[in-house]
This record gives C-alpha cells, sequence and structure tokens, in this order.
C-alpha cells in the first residue's frame, strides 16, 4: 500500500512540473494569434527530458511511388507530346569553302604561256587562274611555286638563282609573281639574325627584290607581282602591309604592275576577315583555319585580281593587238663577265645563206616553157649547179669579214638606191607565141590584103 501511495506522489509530482512548464513557456512566449502551431514531434517527452533525445535510427530508402495501384493487366503507357519550339533566326550565315572545279580543256600548241611563280600564295593563283582559263585554248598556265620559299630564308631556295633557269626553260610570254607571305622571320647572316623591320632587314629584302625585278625587266616580257595577302593577328597584319610598301615602289620603277588584292580580303576598316563576297558577291569562307591559307573560294577571288589587271594592261586573249610579237622565244638570259644579265637572241649560223641573198622572189612560181611538139606548157630545165665558191669569195665571209653590203635586187623591198631612175629595170620577157605550121608564110611570099567587095 505504502509504494503505491508512492509512485502515485511520483506522478502526480512530474505532472505539475510538466503543467507549469508548459504554462510558463506560452506566458513568457509571444501570443496565441502571433505564436505559430509547433508539431507534436517537436515537443520533447517525459523520458527526453529526463534521460535526452534519443538518436533516430538511419533511414532506409524508400521505393519510388507508383503513380497508379499495381495490378495484373498491363498497364498502358502514355507519352506526352512535346510541344514543338519555333526556330528562331540566328544571326550566322552558313559559308562554303569549295567551288565546283572545271575539266581543263585541251590547249593549242602554240598558246601563250602564264608562268606563276612564289610561294603558297602563287600556289593559289596559279589554281584559280588553271580554273578561270580552262576553257581559253590560247592560254595556258604554268605553275612553278615552292610553298615554304620566300625572300628572307634564301638559304632554303633562292629565287634569284632559280628564276633564271625556270625563265630560260619555260619561255613565258607573262610571268605572275606571289611572294612575300612567309617573310616575315629574322634574316640569319651568318651567325647573327636581324628581326623584322630592323635596317639590315629591309636592306636585304629590298636588294633582293631589285634583284628579281631587274631579272624580269631584262627578259622583256610583261610581269605582275601580286601584294602579300593580310595574315591573321594585328602583328603580322601590320607587318604584311609595311612588307607591301616596300615592294610598290621597285617594281613601279621597273615598269612591272602591282596587282592589291588586300581589300579583297579585309573589311571597311582594313582588319583581316575570314569570310567575305566571293567573286559573285555571295558570302563564303575565304581563308583556311588557321589564318594563313586559302579556300577554294579565296584561291578563286586571289586569280580574279590577277586575271583583271592581265587582261587590262596586256589585252591578251581579248583578240586585241599581239603586244609581244617582237619577243622570240629563242631567246634566253645570260650572265656576262662582268656580272650584268643580259637577253640573247637566237643564234644564226654563219654558214648557212642568209634570207635575202637569192635572186629570185620567195615564193615566186617555178619557170615554164612552151614545147611545141606536145603543144604543152612544161616547167624549164633548171641551171646546172654552179661550181665552189671559195670561202673567202662567199657571201657570208664578205659581209662579216670585209662588211661589204649584200647585193640588192632591184624592184625588191631592199632595194633603197636613190632617185628611183639609178634603180636597175627589171627586164620582163614576153610569153613565147603559139604558131602553127600552116601559119608559117613560106620564103618571097606575102601576103596581100584583100580588097574589101563592094556592092
Amino acid at each position: 500500500m505504502a509504494r503505491r501511495f508512492a509512485l502515485l506522489l511520483l506522478v502526480t509530482l512530474l505532472g505539475g512540473s510538466l503543467v507549469s512548464t508548459d504554462f510558463g513557456a506560452s506566458l513568457s512566449g509571444p501570443s496565441i494569434a502571433e505564436a505559430q502551431p509547433r508539431k507534436k514531434k517537436d515537443r520533447p517527452g517525459v523520458f527526453e527530458r529526463l534521460f535526452g533525445p534519443r538518436e533516430a535510427p538511419p533511414k532506409k530508402a524508400s521505393p519510388p511511388r507508383a503513380s497508379a495501384p499495381r495490378s495484373s493487366s498491363p498497364v498502358r503507357r502514355v507519352v506526352p507530346t512535346r510541344k514543338k519550339s519555333t526556330p528562331t533566326r540566328t544571326t550566322t550565315r552558313r559559308t562554303t569553302t569549295t567551288v565546283p572545279v572545271v575539266e581543263i580543256g585541251a590547249k593549242d600548241p602554240n598558246a601563250r604561256k602564264i608562268l606563276v611563280i612564289g610561294d603558297f600564295v602563287g600556289d593559289g593563283v596559279a589554281w584559280g587562274l588553271d580554273q578561270a582559263l580552262a576553257n581559253e585554248p590560247k592560254l595556258v598556265v604554268i605553275e612553278r611555286t615552292a610553298a615554304n620559299s620566300g625572300l628572307i630564308r634564301s638559304d632554303t631556295y633562292d629565287w634569284n638563282q632559280e628564276l633564271l633557269g625556270i625563265l630560260n626553260e619555260e619561255n613565258p610570254d607573262i610571268v605572275v609573281v606571289a611572294l612575300g607571305a612567309n617573310d616575315r622571320q629574322d634574316l640569319r647572316v651568318d651567325k647573327e639574325r636581324f628581326p623584322v623591320r630592323s635596317p639590315e632587314w629591309q636592306e636585304a629584302f629590298g636588294q633582293r627584290v631589285d634583284a628579281m625585278t631587274d631579272t624580269l625587266t631584262v627578259y622583256g616580257r610583261p610581269f605582275f607581282w601580286v601584294s602579300a595577302p593580310p595574315l591573321r593577328g594585328e602583328e603580322a597584319t601590320s607587318d604584311i602591309a609595311w612588307l607591301n610598301g616596300l615592294v610598290v615602289p621597285r617594281v613601279s620603277e621597273a615598269d612591272g604592275h602591282f596587282v592589291d588584292v588586300w581589300n579583297g580580303f579585309t573589311n571597311a576598316s582594313g582588319q583581316y576577315i575570314t569570310t567575305g563576297p566571293d567573286i559573285e558577291g555571295q558570302v563564303k569562307a575565304l581563308r583556311t583555319s588557321d589564318g594563313v591559307g586559302f579556300t577554294s573560294v579565296g584561291k578563286q577571288k586571289l586569280a580574279y585580281y590577277v586575271e583583271r589587271d592581265i587582261r587590262r594592261q596586256t589585252g591578251i586573249g581579248a583578240g586585241t593587238v599581239d603586244l609581244f610579237a617582237s619577243a622570240s622565244h629563242t631567246s634566253t638570259i645570260e650572265i656576262g663577265p662582268d656580272g650584268k644579265k643580259r637577253l640573247v637572241g637566237p643564234v644564226i649560223s654563219l654558214s648557212d645563206p642568209l634570207p635575202g641573198v637569192n635572186i629570185a622572189l620567195a615564193g615566186a612560181p617555178e619557170p615554164v616553157i612552151f614545147d611545141p611538139i606536145s603543144g604543152q606548157v612544161i616547167a624549164a630545165p633548171k641551171d646546172p649547179l654552179p661550181d665552189v665558191v671559195p670561202e673567202s669569195e662567199t657571201i657570208q665571209y664578205r659581209l662579216v669579214v670585209k662588211g661589204e653590203p649584200l647585193a640588192s635586187v632591184a624592184g625588191r623591198v631592199d632595194d633603197f638606191a636613190w632617185p628611183p631612175s639609178q634603180r636597175t629595170n627589171q627586164a620582163f620577157l614576153a610569153p613565147p607565141v603559139l604558131v602553127l605550121p600552116g601559119d608559117v608564110p613560106e620564103e618571097g611570099e606575102v601576103d596581100e590584103p584583100k580588097a574589101e567587095e563592094t556592092n
């Protein structure tokens, strides 16, 4: 009985403490209207107040909830349709880097030759010209380029040394030069190096350009120097523009033609561009991703500038007067003992008869006579071969050694006798008259004229 009473007292005391605690907290805390309802799980229990909060067991991952109760029948799955979004208009344009390749037709054996020399830019010019002139049989393009060459690194490829042999071998009518794009590198002299734009670099580059133009001037055919194109990067573009400024006055002084392609590969501010209008005005990719090379569209645009200037300056292929008739294809460039370049013409043999030494006119018909027996016109017998003339009396010896002029023939174009009365008159022989045997009068017989009959 005493135990029950003690346990009841203990429970009563604990209950009173709980009520007083909750009542005091309600009076000291915010008002009932402002207080937020507390969840039951937030209130600590009796044992939690006595012995502290109990650690919660780790939660197990609950399986995903099913949207519908499971059933033995197959569930029909409905896939919601996605709403199609309206396409947005982008500012970037699709560009192409290739053009259809034209099959090159057959060329005439006597077609005019356009020689293209230079670096990778020259390679692009040659390809573009070949495509542009594919259907012109009177014009043929010859490419002699070295993609990695230039004028500064003459130790790898010396254009001034190779150009003489190329010109003598190909004998072109027009020469196109494209050099300078690979010359943005140090000048090496023995063990020293001189950077771009240094006085030593500028002097060496100018001397090598002068040597190239001097060779082309002696050769005597029209030549066209293509400007170096802009490259990616402000410093590279500035160097190329400065380099072109060194070439222009030297080409003009040598009577050459400078083809400026700069504006075709820059924007309105003169900056490098990757895409731009092609020869038909359509925006396409002109340069490759490395910022140096050209796409086929860019090569076609390069050739457009060169072809336009060639036709303007020479008229070749336009049906105008031939400007290269005075240039002999057998002429070659040689360097004399004094170191100067000279254009040497064809060699004339002194043992062969020179033109214009024969009395008979060139192209005259063979002499003929009339044969009275057959009654036909037959070829006249040729004169017997003349006796052998001593060497000292030959026409070549008298002309070259003695300096005597050639004998002129009266009435020919080389007859310069003045006044014309001093010229020897040509003797013209009357053609033979056909006389039949019955028409020959006998000796002592004279034909008397018949008297006219009178009425």
